[in-house]
């Protein structure tokens, strides 16, 4: 897993400026940074499809040119969930997104259609029963509890968190409720 810690925030001039612990500087983040856009558009398609899929939908026109595709994506998701250089706590902690609360970029527009689904989105694919195990598991809650509490099985627990791991493209149950925490 990579354990990358990165910090985005927009200066009030509307740019979106990149901070990753253990790089010396913070630049601006910009089309030609591929690999970092890759990596957040990996994170936000697993973790929160809905998001991912309506801005793929609003930046279609540049589908054919897949970089400037994904860049459009992660921008916009950016600028609508992690606009503060708040300094508590990353926005991207490993494989974890942890959204903000930050003011609409599009302020020009009164009612984004996007409102709920882009910005402040509701966490990945889970179902129902997934998302209820994954906020058991996140309390603290022991297998056995968790078990006892559902009325499932011990094994049924177990492979349920599996599951969820290999949604989310997390390596840990750590993972889990670091997301669960970020999304709450």
């Amino acid at each position: 897993m990579c354990m990358r810690k990165i910090e985005f925030y927009v200066s009030p001039d509307g740019k979106v400026k990149v901070d990753e612990e253990g790089i010396p500087f913070t630049k601006e983040y910009a089309e030609g940074d591929k690999e970092l856009t890759e990596y957040v558009a990996r994170l936000i398609k697993n973790q929160y499809p809905e998001a991912y899929n309506a801005l793929a939908l609003e930046y279609r026109a540049s589908m054919p040119n897949k970089p400037f595709f994904q860049f459009l994506i992660v921008h916009r998701f950016i600028r609508c969930n992690f606009g503060k250089f708040d300094g508590l706590t990353y926005d991207i902690e490993g494989d974890v997104l942890h959204i903000e609360d930050v003011a609409c970029p599009l302020k020009w527009r009164n009612d984004c259609p996007l409102r709920g689904v882009v910005c402040k989105p509701k966490p990945f694919g889970l179902t129902s029963r997934e998302t209820e195990v994954a906020k058991l598991s996140s309390s603290g809650r022991a297998y056995d509890e968790i078990s006892e509490e559902l009325g499932i099985s011990h094994s049924t627990i177990k492979n349920t968190i599996q599951k969820i791991k290999e949604k989310l493209h997390l390596s840990s149950s750590k993972d889990i409720t670091k997301l669960m925490i970020a999304t709450l």
